[in-house]
């Protein structure tokens, strides 16, 4: 197991860039999964029975289902979805793949605990996620309860989360920044894409600030089992993972220790 390359990513761009919807333009689409390849490879190998999940925009429960089989009845994969019609669809999924271990929660994760705005789908770009402020939206917008990590992890230590809420990413970052400050969780599976630009944000902005926060954006290769270090990670993958620098060797050891889940896992 190896960690390759000499950049730890692009810090250019600004958090609220200029050119943000020019770069976004050049990012390649969403995959027709819950991601791509690599990226699975990566929770398939990196995840242990036991360990506890963060599932961030939780969708339909494709992501949220891979972990719990990888950690088992003994652990536990928290799903927050606010959307009232993908959560029944993520209800639906948790049944059929019978996976009690899979806890969904109705709330938003941002920068603010109370009621927050949140577009189910309605908006341009039928994107779900939290309303910008002033927004106005065909259809409405719904209230739902909305949550930092920072209050809601608690004492509460996680392996891993994905966070994939339609551009909102950076919020929820920012009222997670206790938790990241002590490396909770150590790598984070985030969205770097286009939806950013609906509140002015750049990849390279969400990048630099999660630099500034003690983490590298990087990618993991399937195919050689290695970390790749490489300036703007998003152009390549809409996926990206953020790894703390200061658990770099611990995360290398636990792809080398991988143990493939029984045929009938």
């Amino acid at each position: 197991m190896g960690i390759t390359g000499t950049s730890s990513g692009s810090r250019s761009g600004g958090l609220f860039g200029r050119s943000a919807r020019a770069a976004a333009a050049e990012l390649p689409p969403p995959p027709s999964h819950w991601g791509d390849p690599h990226s699975i490879a990566f929770v398939d190998r990196y995840l242990k029975p036991g360990d506890h999940v963060l599932d961030i925009g939780a969708n339909n429960g494709a992501f949220a289902i891979q972990a719990a089989r990888r950690v088992g009845l003994e652990g536990a994969v928290d799903a927050f979805e606010p959307s009232p019609q993908m959560r029944m669809k993520l209800n639906e999924t948790i049944a059929l793949a019978r996976t009690p271990q899979v806890i969904v929660h109705p709330r938003m994760v941002g920068k603010s605990h109370g009621l927050g705005r949140f577009i189910d789908g309605t908006g341009k770009f039928k994107r779900r996620r939290m309303a910008a402020p002033g927004e106005l939206v065909a259809g409405g917008v719904i209230g739902v309860d909305c949550v930092t990590l920072d209050r809601w992890v608690e004492i509460r230590r996680y392996a891993l989360m994905r966070l994939d809420i339609a551009g909102c990413e950076l919020f929820a970052l920012e009222g997670a920044a206790e938790c990241l400050a002590i490396a909770n969780p150590p790598v984070i599976l985030i969205a770097l894409d286009a939806a950013l630009t609906d509140f002015g944000l750049s990849p390279g902005g969400v990048s630099e600030w999660l630099a500034d926060h003690g983490y590298d954006t990087i990618l993991y290769n399937a195919d050689t089992h290695k970390f790749e270090y490489v300036a703007e990670p998003w152009q390549r993958r809409r996926l990206v993972l953020a790894m703390a620098q200061r658990a770099r060797n611990d995360l290398s050891r636990r792809l080398a220790d991988y143990v493939p889940l029984p045929a009938n896992g």
